[in-house]
């Protein structure tokens, strides 16, 4: 696995930077956050995928998405998001004060968080997809959340020649 933190923390800060400035302050705000979405993608396949090497046999669109990996340092705070039903409000208080180590569970990335969208987008946190969590199989495939500055992002090559 390949440590990407440091241009995944170019991507994150290129991202809010636009956000921050050129869009926060727009006066249609849902249509700021329509169009932003669209850049923040291009953004992530320009500065982030461009840059990982693939080794597979798929070809153009066919490629698939990057494999990244979220670990924690030690005594990590993580937010396990609470089960709920569809189109309900997200609850991340699925346990207090829960903190991890990097041995205790294995994360996906998803995207970067934040628990407000408007004015100021800071991307506090990474959202991650549980894959393993040994002492709480229950919490595995839900959605959680860890603060950005308290992780390593690796790239799993050898996951995406799969």
């Amino acid at each position: 696995m390949n440590d990407i933190t440091e241009l995944m923390n170019m991507y994150r800060e290129c991202s809010r930077h636009l956000w921050n400035v050129y869009f926060s302050k727009r006066e249609n705000v849902g249509a700021s956050l329509d169009a932003f979405e669209q850049i923040q993608q291009l953004l992530f396949d320009s500065l982030v995928v461009s840059q990982l090497s693939y080794e597979g046999d798929a070809e153009g669109a066919e490629i698939p998405a990057p494999v990244l990996r979220v670990v924690p340092e030690s005594s990590s705070p993580i937010l396990i998001r609470r089960l709920s039903v569809p189109g309900e409000a997200r609850y991340w208080d699925q346990e207090k004060d829960m903190v991890v180590g990097p041995d205790d569970i294995s994360l996906a990335f998803v995207e970067y968080f934040d628990f407000y969208q408007v004015p100021i987008k800071d991307f506090h946190y990474c959202l991650c997809k549980v894959l393993k969590f040994r002492k709480h199989v229950e919490y595995e495939g839900r959605e959680a959340l860890v603060e950005t500055s308290k992780v390593k992002i690796l790239h799993d090559e050898d996951a995406d020649r799969k």
